[in-house]
């Protein structure tokens, strides 16, 4: 360890690589949290933890190496990067959308289920007199389009989108090219 610390090159490079991945590491535990194996997401937050004591403990007891400090805050922000390009990558799991509309809510279903997804439409009640409303449980990297597809036929639409725990059954379309 002591080699590592003499050498500011290897030293600077070995925090940089160790906290991108560290962080990438976050990201993906993050993300399977609730859909992965316990043992697994433990193992990694395990992981995870190791290498954070490892760098800090080496960057808190060198503190006048301004080289160490800038590696791990550029390792960070490194890992941070990688970790959201993953995310966006993986696009994991499903989301909940919620359409609320003044007038336009047949054609929004309409157009939703002719790109392939499924949706129930109802009626409600909002503080102007009654509102369609749309429930679709899509893939999460199908959201944007969906959203997409609302926006282009009422601009003004409320629009709300959370994670979907837990999926059983129903028509889960994959969209249409």
């Amino acid at each position: 360890m002591q080699a590592l610390i003499d050498n500011v090159f290897l030293g600077t490079l070995l925090i940089f690589i160790v906290r991108v991945v560290s962080i990438t590491l976050a990201t993906i535990r993050f993300l399977i949290m609730g859909r992965a194996n316990k043992a697994l997401v433990t193992g990694i937050a395990f992981i995870e933890a190791l290498t954070f004591a490892l760098t800090f403990g080496v960057v808190a007891n060198n503190l006048s190496n301004i080289w160490f400090l800038m590696s791990y805050c550029a390792g960070f922000a490194a890992g941070t990067l990688v970790g959201t390009i993953l995310e966006e990558r993986m696009a994991q799991g499903f989301e909940s959308v919620n359409v609320i509309s003044m007038s336009k809510s047949l054609l929004i279903v309409q157009a939703i289920r002719e790109a392939g997804f499924g949706a129930t439409r109802t009626s409600g009640e909002g503080t102007s007199g009654t509102v369609g409303v749309i429930y679709v449980v899509a893939r999460r990297r199908d959201v944007p389009r969906i959203a997409e597809i609302v926006n282009s036929i009422d601009p003004k639409a409320f629009i709300t989108i959370g994670a979907a725990r837990s999926v059983t059954r129903g028509f889960l379309g994959y969209g249409r090219s």
